[in-house]
């Protein structure tokens, strides 16, 4: 969860009891942050004492921890993992979706496979970047969609000629 870092004045202490009203979160969440490593002021005995400045630079590095790191241009996010992973090599397929990116481009989706989990991967790209792809090596192959169904139904069955 995101927290408005802004609402903190670095100048002043708080309460845990204030911390949780000031971003509108239970008492056992800020009490969590304690064991963590936020830091409360020494000597302050119950209640307990938070400076400002500290709440601020937990929550800062907190919010830095969970980021993960850009992806590569051959890396997918899987989100079973939580981290960026490379998908099989056979596995690779592309997906034209007919979509225009600007003026030049059209928008691809790439599909693959985790190699740690084999959780399904998809990321969103364009043309111009799968050509880089392939010129890398990547062995992408082009899926076509179609539409299956039975050839001689039709939609206003129930119109009688004649």
């Amino acid at each position: 969860m995101k927290y408005n870092t802004n609402l903190i004045r670095k100048k002043h202490c708080y309460t845990i009891k204030e911390i949780k009203e000031l971003f509108g979160i239970h008492i056992g969440t800020v009490q969590n942050w304690t064991k963590q490593g936020l830091k409360v002021v020494e000597g302050s005995t119950k209640p307990f004492y938070i400076s400002g400045e500290e709440l601020k630079y937990f929550l800062k590095e907190r919010a830095k921890k969970r980021k993960s790191p850009p992806l590569k241009a051959d890396e997918f996010f899987c989100p079973k993992c939580h981290y960026p992973r490379k998908s099989l090599p056979l596995m690779l397929t592309l997906e034209k979706t007919n979509k225009k990116l600007g003026k030049k481009y059209m928008k691809v989706n790439i599909r693959g496979v985790c190699e740690e989990c084999g959780q399904p991967l998809i990321r969103f790209s364009s043309d111009r970047n799968v050509k880089e792809l392939m010129k890398k090596g990547l062995p992408i192959t082009e899926q076509h969609i179609a539409l299956i169904g039975i050839g001689d139904s039709s939609v206003n069955n129930d119109i009688k000629e004649g």
